[in-house]
């Protein structure tokens, strides 16, 4: 989402927007000396994939020599706390083969301070405590273990053109909490969100909005944090 690349397109110098339909968002420009594209991926593995192929296009042209796929996480293992910044050295999904990063990425993502895990990519959103802890169960109850709905879709192209990566996940709520419901009926089959499920539920139980509200806030703060990682890691 735009707000977990936010503090990272401050950091670009020079920006120009690069116009291309399978990204929400990409600005060129240069993180200090070295040349960088940052791209908005949107929601879900439908558009992982699009921006992982994009890269990968980039890569054949001579124009992306690695990858840093960035995002905020929830926790599925209860050692994770919120702030922790994990690197995948495995990307898993489930009934589908494992994916392993680029090795060299993830030792110099743990030197600057991140804890190497696994990182499982959903379909959907897990709401409630005891869908995260069947989740984690089932893809073997490692320690540093966080979901998200992008990574793995993104690391399997990668893989499958040999193009260096290192996805590094910022976690934004932990294994015991609890989102509201009908976030579940929230994603959209194309990628991002869809309006109807969030208006009803939000006005079927305002309350419910809390939680998201300090996901929002943690948002902001941890974009800042994944920024100076992917400054670095460029």
């Amino acid at each position: 989402m735009k707000s977990e690349a936010s503090a990272l397109l401050r950091r670009v110098e020079g920006a120009s927007r690069v116009r291309d339909g399978a990204v929400a968002v990409a600005v060129r420009g240069r993180i200090g000396d070295r040349p960088v594209q940052v791209a908005v991926c949107g929601v879900g593995e439908r558009a992982a994939r699009r921006a992982a192929e994009r890269c990968v296009r980039l890569a054949s042209r001579g124009a992306c020599g690695r990858v840093v796929w960035l995002g905020i996480a929830g926790a599925l293992s209860p050692d994770l706390e919120v702030g922790d910044l994990v690197v995948g050295r495995t990307v898993m999904a489930p009934d589908q083969p494992t994916v392993d990063l680029d090795e060299t990425l993830v030792e110099a993502a743990a030197a600057r301070g991140c804890r190497r895990g696994v990182l499982v990519t959903a379909s959907g959103l897990i709401v409630t405590a005891s869908s995260r802890e069947a989740l984690w169960r089932s893809t073997g109850s490692l320690p540093e273990t966080a979901v998200d709905m992008e990574t793995w879709a993104a690391a399997r192209v990668f893989q499958d053109a040999g193009l260096p990566c290192v996805a590094v996940r910022a976690i934004s709520d932990t294994s015991a909490d609890r989102l509201p419901s009908w976030l579940e009926h929230a994603p959209a089959p194309g990628g991002g969100f869809s309006l109807g499920p969030m208006v009803r539920g939000a006005l079927m139980r305002p309350s419910s909005l809390v939680p998201l509200a300090k996901i929002r806030l943690r948002t902001v703060r941890l974009a800042v944090r994944l920024a100076e990682v992917a400054a670095s890691l460029a």
